[in-house]
């Protein structure tokens, strides 16, 4: 993925996380926790409408991070970053299996998982995320 439109998504997100935090109500996002000696963990879930699931895990600058979405033809995904003010790292909704990138400073990044189309059968996901 081309830095430069990572950049762009990324600097889109934080403004629209920001919008939706000054609304009130929304619950936190599930902090990720690896197994002892793991480097990856399965995330899961169901979903269904337009509802989305909002994880949030920590990386050290120069790590690589990995995320694989074996179900891209239902479920997309955005990661971003939480904490970094002025340097914002973001993706758009990806229907891709795979994204790979270099944390660029130490913080916390989330995910957010979303169904592609809006309907109202509940459907379950499973997204890997690996920090190498």
């Amino acid at each position: 993925m081309k830095r430069a439109s990572f950049l762009v998504v990324i600097a889109f997100f934080a403004f629209a996380v920001s919008s939706f935090a000054q609304g009130g109500g929304k619950a936190e996002p599930n902090r990720i926790k690896f197994a002892k000696g793991k480097s990856s963990t399965v995330l899961t879930g169901s979903l269904k409408g337009d509802s989305q699931y909002e994880f949030v895990f920590g990386a050290r600058k120069g790590q690589k991070v990995y995320v694989t979405n074996s179900d891209s033809d239902n479920f997309s995904y955005s990661v971003f970053s939480q904490d970094i003010e002025d340097v914002n790292y973001e993706s758009t909704d990806l229907a891709v299996p795979t994204l790979e990138f270099e944390v660029p400073e130490t913080g916390d990044y989330m995910i957010f998982v979303k169904r592609n189309a809006t309907s109202n059968v509940s459907k379950k996901f499973s997204i890997t995320l690996a920090i190498k």
